[in-house]
């Protein structure tokens, strides 16, 4: 049973990559065409391949629904949050997780510094569009009519004196974020505190959150922060991977 069972993922994994013939299967597992064809049958019957027109099997729409209400039930913190830990233990600064939730990028997560001085942000708050890091890092990344939509229909209140208070300077901000693959927060949303922050994406390629690390300017300068940026990227290309996410 346990070689069958080997056999039929294989055959999986094998019509994934393009539809094959019955012989092109036999011949890949090393098997008599009729054993071939009958894996291939009871695949069928179940609807994870599909037989075409030519006689070449591809995937079924058993595969394909699976493969979404698998995704559907991952959840994102939990995902994400070893990915945050190891970006805290490397850095040592606070770490944050939004998510994108109808319009706005609400914070899910966060990894709190090592240090005295700790960030005021706080899980289930709603981070401010155009100036928060993890904000900035899902807004870049999102479609552009529903991106300019959520810019241009709120306002762009000043926080602090390098807040982004125009569409067309927040759009330039956000042409480089996506040029470069992360946001920087420099000290737009809080006086005294920067961050980076990079996007999130899930397996159909749409951009579902934000990771950042933060820290005040007394102690981290820029310097070290943007030294930060290959850590952050890679937690998160780890976690968009673990949504299903594959680097086209």
């Amino acid at each position: 049973m346990s070689q069958t069972l080997h056999r039929a993922l294989t055959i999986l994994d094998f019509v994934a990559e393009e539809p094959r013939h019955i012989g092109e299967v036999a011949m890949f597992l090393g098997v008599h065409h009729s054993t071939a064809l009958r894996l291939l049958h009871v695949l069928r019957q179940h609807r994870f391949v599909h037989e075409l027109p030519d006689h070449r099997y591809r995937l079924g729409a058993n595969t394909f629904r699976l493969g979404f209400q698998a995704l559907e039930a991952i959840d994102l913190r939990v995902v994400a949050r070893p990915f945050m830990e190891k970006l805290n233990e490397v850095t040592g600064e606070t770490v944050h997780l939004g998510a994108l939730q109808d319009d706005e990028v609400v914070y899910i997560e966060k990894v709190e510094a090592r240090h005295q001085i700790r960030m005021h942000s706080r899980i289930g708050g709603v981070a401010t569009l155009h100036c928060a890091g993890v904000a900035k890092g899902v807004l870049a990344f999102l479609p552009d009519v529903r991106r300019l939509h959520l810019v241009e229909s709120r306002e762009l209140a000043r926080r602090t004196a390098n807040t982004l208070t125009t569409v067309q300077r927040l759009e330039t901000d956000l042409v480089q974020t996506r040029a470069r693959g992360y946001a920087i927060d420099d000290e737009e949303n809080e006086p005294d505190i920067h961050c980076v922050a990079a996007p999130v994406f899930t397996g159909t390629g749409d951009v579902v959150g934000a990771m950042s690390v933060t820290a005040p300017t007394s102690r981290i300068d820029r310097e070290t922060l943007l030294g930060f940026v290959p850590e952050l990227l890679k937690a998160t290309k780890a976690t968009s991977e673990q949504l299903g996410w594959v680097l086209r």
